[in-house]
């Protein structure tokens, strides 16, 4: 089920280019390509190449499964080996350890050593992780301890026993990248393309930038607070209601901050405007976790945008987009 913190929301009457949309279900969530203006044999051409991306982003930096490049490095963590990975994994891995320093470790691409302690899901009992293993699993996250080999190639180990990495949502901004290059190189220049809460508009629809809605983090699925015209940039959102149970009154979800390896509390959702899927998957956890007018400060300092729904349900939004940023009325859910 696609349960995205973006929605997309479409113009009410059909534009007069032809706009052609297909979805399929890839990497955990649904990822959907939207053409406009192209003939049916040229849509299929970007469609093919679009999800092409996503499926070499699946086969190479999927941690699931066992014959994927990522896993390969995962399963010799500790033993001082450098294993060899394609030349796309490896600039995954060098983005994911840049964006680990650029955050100061809000961001961690080997925060999959907590994998397993934190489990959300319908069909499970709420508990907490026993703290003794939460604290000896928290001790391995640490980006400064993946190390490259020198060139030519790329050769990535993980210094430490235990230590795990785990590209998640930075695959899939990855891959939402990579699919709008291929478009772009095949001369479209209207599109969207959405992975869960990754999503890039390229040009217009019907005209007008893209909208995109941002979803009322105590609302229903389909419930919107503010509504923002999109153009040639990224959206990610981070929300605490997508994975998360309650328990003694308390919300545990799945936005962990690496400091503590509990989940954060300083927001409700936060999402992010930036140049590229990547650094809107980097920034939006971040600052998430970071909160507040700090988190603001955060992705303006990478040239990005935010706008955060604090823990008591403020909406803070960067200066760039405090007039563009159209509320649609509906007030936000308190809390439940």
């Amino acid at each position: 089920m696609l349960l995205s913190a973006l929605l997309v929301v479409l113009a009410a009457s059909p534009p007069s280019p032809p706009v052609r949309t297909e979805t399929r279900p890839m990497m955990g969530t649904h990822v959907t390509v939207t053409l406009v203006g192209s003939t049916p044999s040229k849509a299929r051409e970007g469609f093919d190449a679009a999800f092409s991306a996503f499926s070499r982003v699946n086969e190479v930096m999927n941690e699931w499964r066992p014959d994927s490049a990522l896993s390969a490095v995962n399963r010799q963590a500790g033993d001082g080996t450098f294993v060899t990975v394609p030349e796309d994994l490896c600039a995954a891995l060098r983005r994911g350890v840049l964006g680990a320093e650029q955050t100061g470790g809000l961001f961690d691409p080997t925060w999959a050593a907590l994998r397993g302690m934190w489990r959300f899901g319908t069909d499970l009992s709420p508990a907490l992780p026993d703290p003794e293993e939460l604290k000896k699993r928290c001790a391995r996250i640490s980006f400064r301890d993946v190390e490259f080999a020198p060139a030519p190639g790329c050769g990535v180990r993980l210094t430490r026993e235990g230590m795990q990495l785990g590209l998640g949502g930075l695959a899939k901004g990855w891959a939402v990248d990579r699919a709008v290059e291929k478009l772009r190189a095949l001369g479209f220049k209207h599109f969207f393309v959405q992975a869960g809460g990754d999503f890039y508009a390229a040009g217009k629809k019907a005209g007008r930038p893209w909208k995109v809605g941002i979803r009322d983090p105590r609302g229903e699925p389909g419930s919107v607070f503010a509504v923002l015209e999109v153009s040639d940039a990224a959206f990610s959102t981070s929300g605490d209601y997508e994975n998360f149970f309650l328990l003694d009154g308390q919300r545990y979800h799945h936005i962990i901050d690496p400091r503590t390896c509990y989940p954060a509390t300083a927001s409700r959702s936060a999402t992010i405007l930036a140049p590229s899927a990547v650094d809107a998957e980097v920034l939006t956890k971040s600052v998430f976790i970071l909160g507040g007018r700090e988190g603001l400060a955060l992705a303006e300092k990478h040239g990005a945008a935010a706008v955060v729904v604090t823990a008591d349900g403020q909406v803070l939004a960067s200066p760039s987009l405090d007039k563009k940023l159209k509320r649609t009325g509906t007030p936000l859910q308190p809390p439940r």
